[in-house]
């Protein structure tokens, strides 16, 4: 599969139109960001029953035991963030082309036979969180994690926790945004690659690492415009909830409540659309010979 290099500035591009994917079909492209974010809550409320239980007996008494039964809900949300992530896609995709597309297209990789393998992707990504602990470890000092674990239980009840500080502060942060680049950029191409491109997962993944690299540095600077915009972004929806929620608490504090929280999932849902979309459009401008595979919904096959 070619491989295009891109100039630099291309992620300007994709941060623009990203901006705008959601203009042609705005009830499918957002109502698929808003089911997207509706089931990742429900699945991880129904994980966390049996802790919220426990607790609710006081049964979990330290970091420990809490983490232990944080494990499934991790599991369950890195398995199923890129299966949705892939349907959020394909509606943008669809829209983008003028095809029909339907909110409910969110769940496309179910019905496509496509689920597993990008489920399966959250098995990289809880590879690299392992790798990402391990490399902690060695740049932080051995006594790093303890020290954590330890502020966290302080935390826990009550008290004020001491943070630890890492032996190389420096050499770690620049380890770890080098790293996230990675995970991020794999993820998120690789996630077309198996719907749309109709790679293996192995082919999705070598594709995806060798396309990071190739264009290391456009994929980075939209990483950065994206971070940046999301700092601005923050600082105006926290502005904008705050007022919605002192206006709203006029009439009543239910009312208050309701804005703040219609605004919070607009926001979310919005947010989405940009990171996806950005993510949809670097595939496309990136793999030359997967956009030329690309066909309508109906092709989509195993």
């Amino acid at each position: 599969m070619e491989i295009r290099r891109l100039p630099i500035g291309q992620g300007i591009a994709w941060f623009r139109q990203a901006a705008n994917l959601g203009a042609s079909n705005p009830r499918a492209v957002f109502g698929a960001a808003l089911l997207l974010i509706a089931t990742l809550y429900a699945v991880m409320f129904v994980a966390m029953l049996p802790m919220i239980a426990r607790l609710q007996h006081q049964e979990i008494g330290s970091i420990q035991s809490l983490l232990k039964w944080m494990v499934p809900f991790f599991l369950v949300v890195m398995w199923l963030t890129p299966v949705l992530i892939g349907g959020l896609m394909h509606v943008i995709r669809e829209s983008e082309s003028g095809r029909p597309a339907r909110a409910r297209d969110v769940y496309i990789a179910f019905r496509a036979g496509k689920a597993w393998r990008l489920a399966s992707l959250g098995l990289v990504q809880i590879g690299f969180g392992i790798l990402g602990g391990m490399l902690v470890t060695v740049l932080a000092g051995q006594n790093y994690w303890h020290d954590y674990m330890a502020a966290m239980q302080a935390a826990m009840s009550g008290s004020v926790p001491v943070m630890p500080e890492p032996q190389h502060p420096g050499l770690l942060l620049l380890t770890q945004l080098v790293f996230n680049y990675f995970s991020y950029a794999i993820m998120l191409l690789s996630i077309p690659l198996i719907l749309f491109s109709g790679l293996s997962f192995g082919q999705a993944i070598s594709a995806s690492f060798r396309a990071s690299l190739r264009n290391f540095f456009p994929y980075l600077f939209a990483g950065i415009l994206f971070v940046l915009a999301m700092i601005v972004a923050v600082l105006m929806i926290m502005l904008a909830m705050v007022v919605a929620q002192v206006v709203g608490s006029f009439l009543h504090p239910a009312v208050g409540t309701a804005l703040t929280l219609v605004l919070f999932f607009v926001f979310a849902a919005m947010v989405l659309v940009v990171l996806v979309g950005s993510a949809y459009l670097a595939w496309r401008d990136t793999f030359e010979a997967a956009v030329q595979a690309v066909g309508p919904a109906d092709q989509l096959q195993a």
